[in-house]
């Protein structure tokens, strides 16, 4: 300890030779008595005993009696380390990897990842845009650093890989990228020891990027599937029917919801078909009416009267203990040979469907019934219609008819108001007539929150 200063530069020179950023130490007159390596290399000409010019962009730090200690980041390596941060998949996040590295630690960069059936990925940049190929499971320049055996090799000579350069290339550097991983850093010159802790620094920022990535990547691929079980399916093909529909979840970033419609087409040409509404929101009820559409699917393999199909469905449900229930309107579909359908429809609690004839006239097709799911002694009743040519049936979800006004949240579309917009769709197709009562619907709400939406129209041809 110097007793003038109250400064022991020798222990401050222990510390800073430590530290990955640059460390510099001055005295009260402005001259440099300790810096570390790092600050050696980044600063060569501010040598000790030197003036320091306190214009140098860096952190000041107070060290008493007119002393001070000057830390300096790297800032090209933060700048970096946020980019990397900012990946999303992993994909993007290796493209991203390799072309920071190529720009900031040497003239060509190759990441090595395993990928699947016992292969690896080698995704190279060397100042163009990033590439991927896809080898065998041989690397044997970087096997210690793949294997976790080495935190750093220095490699000699390339071998086997998909390098992407010469085998004489130059030097090489590689650290761990991940679990059986490698980030491998190739230029023509030396690396010097900032060199090497700048590429450290950079593998490890890299491989947490990397993992979280990877994670985000596998949970939306995990996310997709299990939606696209959620979601309903195209509509098909169905002799003397045309169909459009109408799905619209409360909660669109999800893009699933409580409300469904399914339509099976049958090997004699009839087809069953529903729409139900099951109670609550978000991914709960949506994992519920998943659950409603396989159930209703698989009963009607061997049910297709749709009054003893909703007790079978009732029954099945209730098996599953849930708490939730489901309003639904079942139906059978048979084309008629001198044209137009006969429907058979049952409903549980569901509203009322509708028809829009040929004429431009709306009707009711009345099926009572109670909600399905919950109560064992429930009953339901079944009702017969005919579609003639031109004639629409609308399946609708009370998302619809309780649709709050923009103007006043107390309002509601209402049925009546339904009516009077399936009253101007007279001649319009099945599809046209699903667009038409979404647009009125969504700009009678104006973008404000809604209830899931749900329509099935099915005209008779």
């Amino acid at each position: 300890m110097s007793s003038a200063v109250g400064i022991d530069l020798d222990g401050w020179q222990r510390l800073v030779d430590g530290l990955r950023e640059a460390v510099i130490v001055v005295d009260p007159s402005g001259v440099v008595r300790v810096r570390n390596a790092v600050a050696a290399e980044r600063f060569p000409r501010l040598c000790l005993g030197e003036h320091f010019d306190m214009h140098v962009a860096g952190r000041q730090l107070e060290l008493g009696e007119g002393w001070s200690a000057w830390y300096f980041t790297d800032s090209t390596l933060d700048h970096a380390h946020l980019r990397l941060a900012g990946g999303t998949s992993r994909q993007t996040t290796l493209k991203t990897i390799v072309q920071l590295a190529s720009e900031l630690l040497g003239e060509h960069c190759v990441a090595v990842v395993p990928a699947t059936r016992d292969r690896l990925e080698w995704w190279r940049c060397g100042g163009g845009e990033p590439t991927v190929t896809r080898t065998p499971r041989r690397a044997s320049a970087i096997t210690e650093v793949l294997t976790g055996e080495s935190n750093l090799v220095r490699i000699t000579s390339l071998g086997e890989g998909g390098w992407g350069v010469p085998e004489d290339f130059g030097r090489a550097l590689a650290v761990p990228l991940g679990v059986g991983g490698a980030l491998v850093v190739l230029r023509q010159g030396d690396f010097t020891p900032n060199d090497v802790e700048r590429v450290r620094l950079f593998g490890k920022h890299a491989a947490v990027a990397l993992d979280a990535a990877t994670r985000m990547t596998e949970q939306q691929r995990t996310i997709d599937v299990l939606r696209s079980a959620l979601l309903p399916l195209p509509l098909p093909e169905v002799r003397g029917v045309e169909m459009g529909s109408v799905f619209i979840p409360a909660h669109q970033r999800a893009l699933v919801g409580g409300d469904f419609y399914d339509v099976h087409p049958r090997t004699d040409g009839s087809a069953t078909f529903a729409l139900g509404d099951v109670c609550g929101h978000g991914l709960e009820a949506a994992v519920h009416s998943g659950r409603v559409r396989q159930s209703l699917q698989a009963l009607s393999l061997v049910e297709t009267n749709p009054v003893r199909l909703l007790h079978l469905l009732n029954t099945s449900l209730r098996a599953t203990g849930s708490k939730l229930f489901t309003t639904i309107v079942v139906g059978e579909l048979v084309p008629l040979s001198a044209g137009g359908v006969r429907l058979s429809l049952a409903s549980g609690g569901h509203p009322a469907p509708l028809i829009l004839r040929v004429d431009g006239s709306v009707q009711e097709v009345s099926a009572p019934g109670a909600i399905v799911g919950i109560l064992s002694d429930v009953r339901f009743h079944g009702e017969q219609v005919t579609l003639a040519p031109g004639d629409t049936l609308v399946l609708y979800s009370d998302g619809f008819t309780e649709a709050r006004a923009h103007t006043d949240r107390t309002e509601l579309f209402g049925e009546q108001r339904l009516r009077a917009v399936l009253k101007e769709c007279r001649g319009m197709s099945a599809e046209e007539i699903a667009r038409h009562c979404e647009e009125a619907v969504l700009k009678w709400l104006d973008r404000d929150d809604h209830d899931d939406l749900a329509l099935l129209a099915v005209r008779a041809v």
